[in-house]
């Protein structure tokens, strides 16, 4: 009986022993086996274990696999280019960013607060396009001149500044765009010596030569050349017509002009004038013209609202090629924004022409 109880006894002791040695061990693979999945994750294997160069090879990509610890290469793994162009990671452009809106004097965001609001929501009045139309209306209103012209004169329906360095004079050019049956302007000018060119595709005349010497041609103005122009209707257009466009460049070197200075550049081409605008810009040819007369327009169905903002930097940029306004007439202006309206003639001269 002793022998037994002793033999029982280790026995315990022993399967006692034997299950905490296990639980100790299952612990320790445990932990060993979770600090290699974290490692693994950590991309430590990644810095010890055999890395990628990527070698190019004629029209295609081979990966070569080493060692640190041996220089001795891998079996070479050639890529597809076209698969490699799929995981490409190159940053995307970034579009430019739109230039702010800003007036033509930096007091006119004094004067746009003080404006009459004439009842419209705010969503209206804190828009692009009422800002920008807004602008336009202040420096018309609050900036007519630009220059004082002590010999302004009258030219039918325009004016003349013949204020030294500007006074126009015999041998002189003239171009007259959009006469609507008004000839005086022509004609006055062609009084002063000038050789008169008008055009207006509108009016249903042929070519022909007037008494006073004004040649008058049915063509239209407009940045390129057009055979079959279909013009939107308003007050001169009631049906449908076909006329012939061409840009200023073109109509010069068709009459024999190429090389002479325009005198007097006048256009009233009823909401043209905008892009025509940005094509002498473009161009070069502001610094061929003495005096540039024109017609702003803003009709309440075009040009579209959402390009106020791109015509106010038009517009300021006449300023910025030395054009200066010695007189400014506004016609009757409507606020409502579905009969929008702003029209107003301006008589520029260029202070930086040189003959």
């Amino acid at each position: 009986k002793p022998y037994l109880k002793t033999h029982s006894r280790a026995i315990f002791n022993l399967t006692y022993i034997s299950n905490r040695m296990n639980r100790r061990v299952l612990i320790i693979v445990s932990l060993l086996g979770i600090s290699i999945l974290l490692f693994y994750k950590g991309g430590l294997f990644q810095m010890a274990g055999p890395k990628m160069i990527e070698q190019e090879s004629g029209n295609k990509i081979n990966v070569v696999l080493f060692t640190p610890k041996t220089t001795q290469s891998l079996p070479k793994i050639e890529l597809i280019p076209e698969k490699v162009e799929k995981y490409n990671f190159t940053k995307s452009k970034k579009r430019p960013l739109q230039e702010k809106l800003q007036p033509v004097d930096i007091a006119d965001w004094t004067i746009l607060a003080e404006m009459p609001t004439y009842k419209q929501p705010k969503r209206v009045l804190q828009s692009d396009w009422w800002k920008a139309a807004a602008f336009l209306e202040i420096d018309f209103k609050k900036r007519p001149k630009d220059l004082r012209c002590r010999k302004q004169k009258s030219v039918g329906n325009w004016f003349l500044c013949q204020d030294e360095p500007y006074k126009v004079k015999e041998p002189c050019l003239v171009y007259s765009f959009g006469i609507g049956n008004d000839f005086s302007f022509d004609d006055a000018m062609a009084k002063l010596g000038c050789e008169v060119h008008s055009f207006d595709p509108s009016m249903n005349m042929p070519e022909h030569v007037r008494n006073t010497s004004v040649v008058f041609h049915p063509i239209g103005l407009s940045t390129s050349v057009i055979k079959d122009f279909n013009p939107r209707h308003d007050i001169y257009v009631i049906q449908d017509q076909r006329w012939t466009m061409m840009d200023l460049l073109s109509i010069m070197e068709m009459l024999g002009h190429k090389n002479r200075v325009l005198d007097y550049l006048k256009i009233d081409v009823e909401g043209h004038e905008w892009s025509v605008i940005d094509y002498l810009l473009k161009n070069g040819i502001t610094s061929r013209i003495r005096h540039f007369s024109l017609e702003y327009h803003i009709f309440p169905d075009w040009p579209d609202k959402a390009r106020y903002p791109d015509l106010l930097r038009t517009y300021k940029r006449l300023k910025e090629a030395s054009f200066y306004k010695y007189f400014t007439g506004i016609h009757p202006l409507n606020h409502t924004p579905k009969k929008f309206n702003i029209q107003a003639d301006v008589c520029y001269v260029n202070i930086k022409f040189q003959s």
